[in-house]
């Protein structure tokens, strides 16, 4: 499986440059608990990374938000 650029950084997880304490998926398969949690960046691609704790992602406040009706 290959991730591309737009699916990685869409998914507004943290993009790592070595894996960390993160484990790669077949390293925990079959464990039945875990999250994804981080990409790696490869020169050809990104690797998902997953990881037992959960990360606390920025929330933006959109409550003030105001979008004008636009005209087509």
């Amino acid at each position: 499986m290959t991730n591309n650029e737009l699916e990685v950084l869409a998914s507004e997880l943290p993009i790592l440059d070595d894996k960390q304490d993160y484990k790669y998926f077949e390293e925990i398969a079959g464990i039945g608990s875990y999250y994804q949690v981080a990409w790696q960046k490869k020169l050809d691609g990104y690797i998902a990374l997953y990881g037992t704790t959960p990360i606390e992602l920025k929330n933006i406040d959109t409550s003030n938000d105001v979008f004008e009706d636009e005209e087509v």
